[in-house]
């Protein structure tokens, strides 16, 4: 019986099959995914304790959106999901946030950094637009985890 090298005679194929990106329409399909949203708090941690927090700052400069929905946080594809999620019949996340801040934007724009910063303009937005509690980043366990990992798991 003759051994053939190389090619396998079942010829199975070697790709591999690519996740389509997920999608969420509501706030509670947000949460409903447990690495989103721990993706989100930390967003939001960051945003928060950016002053006081090195690993905070050095993820929240690395962000490349004006609402920091952007990686390190979230893929692009995560991001845009994110985004895209509606609070209501017709406003996305992306749109209540961008709302919330449009005068903020405008003197920022002017000064050449459309971006806020942070604490004390983006934080009270996130949590009214996320529906977060101010106690779910501040919880002991969140905040240990966060320290200790980061963004990984």
């Amino acid at each position: 019986m003759a051994i053939t090298k190389g090619k396998n005679k079942a010829d199975k194929s070697s790709t591999i099959p690519i996740a389509s990106p997920k999608s969420y329409s509501t706030l509670a399909d947000l949460r409903a995914d447990r690495d989103i949203w721990y993706k989100i708090l930390v967003l939001i941690y960051d945003l928060r304790n950016i002053k006081n927090d090195k690993a905070s700052e050095n993820r929240t400069l690395q962000t490349v959106d004006p609402i920091y929905i952007s990686t390190p946080y979230f893929t692009p594809e995560e991001a845009e999901a994110v985004k895209a999620v509606k609070i209501d019949n017709d406003t996305t996340l992306e749109q209540a946030i961008t709302k919330a801040l449009e005068n903020f934007f405008e003197k920022r724009r002017a000064s050449g950094d459309a971006r806020p910063c942070g604490p004390h303009d983006m934080v009270p937005v996130y949590l009214e637009c996320f529906g977060v509690e101010k106690g779910e980043i501040e919880e002991e366990r969140f905040v240990s985890r966060v320290r200790r990992s980061g963004l990984g798991s």
